[in-house]
């Protein structure tokens, strides 16, 4: 539904990042105009975003549901308005103030293996692999749900891949591919692995989870 405002978005963010460090007299106000044009758009979207889940968390906490499945009532943690603007800030990509929120939650569900999920993908992005791999082991440590561990297990590879770490990559690409067989994104990264010129995979499959 929002794909084209962000499209338009990025683009308009792309150039000014292109353009503005070689910009002069008017050409560097109208970059400018665009910067504030896309904060107050940014701080607006995020606004409504949050309210829009506040409200959700209300309904939550209400009892309605339209869903036939029982994920939500097994995870008491996305109650806490704190899950929900963790979330809504992961997704618009805002990896540092959805950290914070999710710290939030573990202070009262510490065993909350997707609040650790959203930490280790979160740190995953902002390349901070330390704190990326200690969320990643907490998770396995706290689910024996084989396809959870499966992507798991495919993000750590991702992880050790990017640090050139390529035989320990591989044997968490293996594990995963031996939990899941039928998810594709290990095997694949295997491959890509080794010729080191194809991007790894591992957002579809974790999304799932998240």
């Amino acid at each position: 539904m929002f794909q084209h405002v962000f499209a338009e978005m990025n683009s308009m963010l792309d150039d000014i990042v292109k353009h503005y460090p070689s910009a002069q007299g008017s050409r560097r106000q109208e970059l400018l105009q665009h910067w504030s044009l896309l904060r107050r758009m940014s701080d607006g979207i995020m606004d409504e975003w949050l309210a829009f889940e506040e409200k959700m968390v209300c309904l939550r906490a209400a009892g309605f549901s339209a869903e036939t499945d029982m994920s939500d009532t097994e995870l008491p943690e996305k109650e806490l308005p704190a899950f929900s603007r963790g979330q809504g800030y992961y997704r618009l990509l805002m990896y540092s103030e959805a950290i914070q929120q999710f710290e939030q939650v573990l202070q009262h569900f510490p065993n909350s293996w997707q609040s650790r999920m959203y930490m280790g993908m979160a740190y995953f992005q902002l390349d901070d692999p330390a704190e990326a791999v200690y969320h990643f082991q907490k998770v396995l440590d706290l689910t024996e749900q084989a396809g959870l561990k499966a992507v798991i297990y495919n993000a750590l590879g991702c992880l050790l891949a990017k640090q050139a770490d390529v035989e320990e990559a591989q044997k968490c690409f293996a594990l995963a591919h031996q939990l899941d067989p039928a998810l594709p994104e290990p095997l694949y990264n295997m491959e890509a692995c080794l010729s080191g010129t194809e991007k790894l995979r591992y957002d579809s499959s974790i999304m799932t989870w998240m």
